[in-house]
């Protein structure tokens, strides 16, 4: 078994999971790289941002101050696992048929494990490259990223300058087999916590007439807000991935406000999933909290909203579309309130930086062809696309994986990924340095 798998496997088994409470320990997973990068001769700084919230960055100088610095971003945590749920253990990283089982095996553990060898190995081989190269391996992406790349851009800045950014997603194959497309995540959706917050009259549950208790008025809420379709915004970013990656038949229907909803109901079900998400904003309700007991009726309830939203919708928009769902009456039971956002974000494609990533995954598939795809989740690259960075997620998965498959595995179950994909990610990850040692100099 080679190096890659090993590694991811540790850092499955080391169990980060960030579920929004206190103290995930993304240092054993923080600690393990450490062990692997600390012989290398490059600076590494370790920050907390809290007890169990600590990330990495380790910098490889390059010689050539106008060169573009590149940055392989990834996270340590991982999202919850229902072990019932799975037919192997989910923190268990056991190989069953040339996989990889274990959450985190795809977002992004993966990543970590392959950029990290790689990194070590380009710091062992004593070849600087024009620019410099530096390894982000960051806490907190599974709660938004507060108190990973979010502190270390607003509290160590200096750290983090990069013009260039790889992170995760991208790089399932689709398409022909001889000429497969490969997807380059080029943009996702904004993510806003919001809460409804809810008060009435509390009381005794053995003396229920006449109340109307917080729960009902909560369960009504929920109820209308998941009939909701959701509100149709078709943004530059969702027809640009239209106009690269479906036919124009397609792409005229789908781009189409008026009739985007009637050809969602004949796709695939993982198909018309994504289109669904990426033509508009969506407002699931994910958690009710009440402060009662079991033989009380609470008198403080909340409804805790996870909305999406496209560029070009913003704050006031999901305020009017939440008042529209829900109608006077009830809108005007509720208080409000924005826990914390992220903005949708997007990087160009006729870049420097494509262009490399075309010409190093043609070194490893060579008939293979970049297509923009476009996230409904966000992750740490909106971080470094707000201070000017060109950020991409790309990745290089083999042909065991497929573009409907992927996509519910990530934080669904039975998530995994097969020994040949790690491999070719750790190889494409030194096909890009290659690349960047034959820039032409001072090109940004």
């Amino acid at each position: 078994m080679n190096a890659e798998a090993e590694l991811t496997q540790v850092l499955v088994r080391n169990a980060c999971v960030n579920d929004g409470s206190n103290n995930p320990g993304e240092e054993r997973n923080v600690d393990e790289l450490l062990a692997v990068l600390e012989p290398s001769a490059s600076d590494i700084e370790i920050v907390d941002s809290a007890p169990g919230r600590r990330s990495m960055v380790a910098k490889w100088p390059g010689f050539d101050p106008a060169a573009p610095a590149l940055m392989l971003l990834c996270h340590t945590d991982v999202v919850p696992a229902e072990p019932a749920r799975w037919d192997r253990d989910p923190f268990g990283a056991e190989i069953h048929d040339g996989f990889i089982w274990g959450r985190g095996t795809m977002d992004m553990l993966g990543h970590v494990a392959t950029m990290t060898l790689a990194f070590r190995d380009l710091v062992a081989s004593g070849r600087h490259l024009p620019g410099d190269v530096i390894l982000a391996a960051v806490a907190d992406e599974e709660a938004l990223g507060g108190m990973g790349m979010g502190h270390l851009v607003q509290k160590h800045a200096d750290l983090v300058n990069a013009d260039w950014v790889l992170t995760e997603s991208g790089g399932v194959r689709s398409g022909p087999a001889e000429s497969p497309q490969l997807g380059v995540l080029i943009a996702e959706k904004g993510a806003w916590r919001v809460a409804l917050n809810i008060s009435g009259e509390p009381g005794h549950s053995s003396l229920p007439y006449g109340v109307e208790t917080v729960l009902s008025i909560a369960a009504e809420i929920v109820q209308r807000l998941s009939q909701d379709s959701g509100l149709i915004h078709i943004s530059d970013e969702w027809r640009e991935v239209v106009r690269h990656g479906w036919n124009p038949q397609a792409a005229e229907v789908i781009t189409d406000p008026a009739r985007v909803d009637a050809v969602i109901a004949r796709m695939p079900r993982s198909v018309a999933r994504a289109v669904h998400a990426l033509t508009r904003m969506t407002i699931v309700p994910t958690r009710v909290v009440t402060d009662g007991s079991w033989n009380s009726m609470s008198a403080q309830a909340t409804v805790e909203l996870d909305v999406r939203t496209v560029s070009g919708q913003g704050w006031d928009d999901i305020v009017e579309h939440i008042s529209f769902v829900l109608g006077d009456d009830l809108f005007q039971r509720v208080d409000i309130e924005l826990i914390r956002y992220a903005n949708a974000t997007r990087s160009p494609i006729d870049t420097e930086l494509w262009g490399l990533l075309q010409e190093c995954t043609r070194q490893i598939v060579p008939d293979a062809s970049l297509v923009p795809t476009f996230a409904s989740g966000c992750t740490d690259a909106r971080f470094m696309r707000e201070r000017g960075a060109t950020a991409y997620g790309f990745g290089l998965y083999s042909t065991q994986l497929n573009a409907q498959e992927v996509p519910m595995m990530l934080h669904g179950d039975n998530e995994r990924v097969d020994l040949e994909s790690l491999s070719l990610m750790r190889r494409l990850w030194s096909e890009v340095f290659d690349g960047l040692a034959h820039r032409p100099p001072h090109s940004r």
